[in-house]
């Protein structure tokens, strides 16, 4: 289960959360909407929803709607990219990128978004637009990744394979820890020199 919450911003957009909810349902098993809400365009409110809803609740997945677009740098407008990275652990550029880029092809003015991806803890926060037309296109360029990124973040998988390697058409695969593959050229370290080497001192 993908326990997930949906934070409207500055209004609860009905149309929205019902969008994102399906898609959601449908493209990513086992995500369900556990808490749904609005909250003023206040970065306080919006930061400590986010907090509340990571450390206490323990959602796996915070969907923000609405405050991502430009706005002046003193303006308390379209805050929302803000207030994630302010309670932001790590960040996944990728989400956003891949975001604006297919939505784009659609709707030119996409890439003016600010939408952010971000790690708090286990939880993975995705920013999206307001209205559900918008949400919906930048969500469902991203909507099949987000259970591979959640089972990341639970360390439900350890071991993720990017590319196959091409001359074995084997996936490829991270050592399990550094210790496990020295770096080339350098030789392992060996016991019986180390004891001598201490013994000199």
């Amino acid at each position: 289960m993908i326990k997930t919450g949906i934070l409207c911003v500055p209004a609860y957009d009905e149309a929205a959360v019902l969008a994102v909810r399906r898609l959601l349902t449908g493209a990513a098993p086992g995500c369900v909407i556990l808490l749904d809400q609005a909250a003023p365009m206040q970065r306080h409110v919006i930061e400590e929803v986010l907090r509340r809803w990571a450390d206490e609740d323990e959602l796996d997945l915070i969907i923000t709607v609405g405050g991502t677009l430009p706005a002046p740098g003193p303006s308390g407008r379209e805050i929302v990219p803000d207030a994630t990275l302010a309670v932001a652990e790590r960040l996944l550029p990728g989400l956003p990128e891949t975001m604006r880029a297919l939505a784009q092809e659609e709707a030119p003015l996409a890439i003016l978004d600010r939408s952010v991806a971000a790690i708090r803890g286990r939880t993975l926060i995705l920013n999206l637009p307001a209205g559900a037309a918008a949400a919906t296109l930048f969500l469902e360029s991203v909507v099949e990744v987000i259970p591979t990124v959640v089972a990341l973040l639970q360390e439900e998988v350890t071991d993720l394979r990017m590319v196959d390697d091409e001359e074995t058409g084997e996936p490829m695969r991270a050592p399990a820890s550094a210790a496990a593959a020295p770096s080339a050229g350098k030789k392992a370290l060996d016991a019986a020199e180390f004891a001598a080497f201490l013994a000199r001192k």
